[in-house]
């Protein structure tokens, strides 16, 4: 910890401009994945659009690098952002304000009249199978409308949970749902997540994107380094436990984590890697596949790394924003990147878990991890 204390002075002080805070320390009883193998990604990542890296393992800091000229400052976790948001929809279930089950139009009134939109449920807007267009021009165009707003107007040009449509325009057209659940309790979706979520983890953001009516912007709006970022890691791992409080029953946070038959790789806005034991899966490069012009919409035999364990889950940004974690393990790997094509997580994944070893169960007095909904994670399709 002095070491780590020692360096954080330094890029404070604004000593080091480059490779700043590299620790990689001694493998112990607990050590799971190899740091020859650590040491191999790392080495991928800077000469693949990658700016940083760190890794933890069962509560200890394993790996922190900075390089290609990035300081380790807070910076935009882009679509990192969704997830925060699927989160947050299974603790308002908790909450009362609605089940993922009920149809969205039970809320938004004016998809009643609608023979596609009113068969819409809250969960299919949350694993992108709603049959909505993608929103990525209305929401990310130069329009000064509310944006949240906006979504609710999208069409539905498929029926449900018939496709798999990446765009803003789902989450948005939740947080318009979650808005109006929250009326009467005069409270916005960005103070519901301060109290839900945030504040209890501690997490600090730099800031919050907005839109034109100072809408924080739930599909890509958060900015934040990956030590803070780290935290939301942490709170997965231990299935919805942060500092000795449940905030989320495990059971709850498992939503997240369940594939649809379109596409197993995509839960509650979390990507995931449990159709990789399959014989026939197939992996994925889901920056470059979603930059495809038609987006591919049938995913049904998809997986983000076959040489990656089953239950692991990402947290993914555009850019190589990452949060990979791997419940199993208690393992966070937090990775940043910068624009390019040339990364692929497969390729990292793979030098990553090269040689990985299964650690000894740890001490009763060590750190406590609640599994995952255990069996979640046996490479099978999830119904729809």
């Amino acid at each position: 910890m002095r070491v780590w204390k020692m360096l954080r002075f330094f890029v404070k002080g604004g000593l080091i401009t480059f490779t700043l805070a590299v620790l990689n320390l001694p493998v112990t009883g607990l050590s799971q994945l190899a740091s020859s193998s650590i040491e191999a990604a790392q080495k991928y990542s800077a000469s693949h659009n990658g700016i940083g890296m760190i890794v933890q393992e069962r509560g200890q800091l394993r790996y922190e690098n900075y390089y290609n000229g990035y300081s380790g400052a807070p910076l935009h976790i882009y679509s990192g952002t969704k997830s925060f948001f699927g989160v947050l929809a299974v603790m308002a279930q908790e909450d009362g304000l609605f089940k993922l089950d009920d149809k969205a139009s039970d809320t938004l009134e004016e998809w009643r009249g609608d023979p596609r939109k009113s068969e819409i449920r809250i969960r299919d807007l949350l694993n992108f199978t709603s049959g909505l267009e993608t929103g990525f021009e209305e929401i990310y165009g130069r329009s000064s409308a509310d944006r949240i707003t906006l979504a609710v107007s999208l069409d539905a040009t498929r029926d449900r949970g018939q496709s798999f449509v990446y765009g803003p325009g789902h989450i948005n057209a939740f947080c318009e749902i979650l808005r109006r659940k929250l009326k009467p309790k005069r409270m916005s979706y960005e103070q519901y997540m301060e109290k839900k979520l945030l504040g209890p983890l501690g997490i600090k953001m730099s800031r919050w994107r907005e839109d034109p009516a100072g809408n924080p912007i739930p599909s890509a709006g958060m900015y934040m380094s990956g030590k803070e970022w780290l935290k939301f890691g942490e709170f997965i791992n231990a299935g919805g436990v942060a500092r000795g409080r449940t905030l989320v029953k495990t059971d709850s946070l498992a939503e997240c984590f369940r594939g649809t038959s379109i596409n197993p790789a995509f839960g509650l806005c979390f990507w995931l890697n449990g159709y990789a034991p399959r014989s026939d899966s197939r992996e994925v490069d889901v920056e470059e596949d979603l930059e495809l012009d038609p987006m591919p919409e049938d995913w049904s035999d998809a997986c983000l790394a076959k040489g990656a364990p089953a239950d692991l889950v990402v947290s993914l940004g555009s850019t190589f924003q990452r949060l990979y974690l791997v419940p199993s393990m208690d393992l966070i790997v937090v990775h940043h990147g910068k624009p390019g094509h040339e990364f692929r997580d497969f390729d990292f994944l793979q030098i990553l878990f090269a040689d990985a070893a299964a650690a000894p169960e740890p001490e009763p007095q060590k750190r406590k991890i609640k599994p995952l909904f255990p069996g979640l994670f046996k490479g099978r399709k999830q119904a729809q």
